[in-house]
């Protein structure tokens, strides 16, 4: 078992819902989701480019196949909020489908992606009722994100600047599956949004992971972690949900 392994085991072993309600979201939760993708449409999100966000209904839901999706909200005076990103195999915009609200938050794509798309029709006069295997893994899902949203309403407002960092950055090496070069698909300045900092505060607790020996060096494109164990143990500090 490698070092990696270890650490990655030990948020299990130690019963953290860390492992569970990282804002960086599990990768293959709606999975089975695939056996129905000839009922759905085809999309195509190209990097940076959005979907949904302009205050209209959703009469469907969406899952998405490949690539990553942000989550976005703004306030009236344009400043941003990240609530989460979606990763390949996930469903998205499921809320919005049963609460019958428009939808103002947008979904931007991290990198170029491929959606599905399951229409109302397709969705209550077949899916739900020949595959309910699907509508339960869309329960355990929707539970599960309700935990993520809490976990990272909990780190915004968290004073452990360090540890939130370390979170967020031991989130995306693990989503990397540990490489020795992690290419990073956010930039340090989305990372601070998301985690509700200042730029300059984010670089000072980056330049302070450096002097600790913790991170070799990070750039926009990339991370290279240089001591895993002292990652680790900066991350674990968090709330309990």
């Amino acid at each position: 078992m490698t070092q990696h392994q270890e650490i990655v085991y030990g948020y299990k072993d130690e019963g953290s819902c860390r492992q569970h309600f990282s804002l960086w979201m599990d990768s293959g939760i709606c999975e089975p989701w695939i056996k129905v993708l000839h009922l759905g449409q085809k999309l195509e999100l190209k990097r940076d480019k959005t979907i949904l966000g302009e205050g209209e209904y959703i009469d469907g839901i969406y899952f998405l196949l490949d690539g990553v999706l942000r989550l976005i909200s703004y306030d009236e005076e344009g400043n941003e909020a990240i609530l989460l990103y979606i990763t390949e195999k996930n469903l998205f915009g499921d809320s919005a489908y049963f609460n019958k609200m428009p939808v103002y938050a947008i979904f931007s794509a991290v990198e170029d992606s491929i959606i599905y798309y399951f229409n109302r029709n397709k969705l209550d006069h077949y899916i739900f009722t020949r595959y309910p295997e699907l509508t339960s893994n869309l329960l355990e899902y929707m539970a599960y994100k309700v935990g993520v949203l809490l976990h990272h309403q909990c780190e915004v407002v968290s004073d452990d600047v360090l540890g939130k960092v370390c979170r967020m950055i031991f989130d995306i090496a693990k989503y990397s599956n540990f490489e020795p070069i992690i290419h990073s698909k956010i930039t340090q300045k989305e990372m601070a949004t998301a985690l509700g900092l200042h730029r300059a505060t984010f670089s000072k607790v980056i330049s302070e992971l450096k002097n600790r020996d913790v991170l070799e060096w990070i750039t926009k494109k990339e991370i290279i972690i240089k001591d895993s164990i002292k990652l680790h143990k900066y991350a674990q500090n968090v709330f309990a949900l």
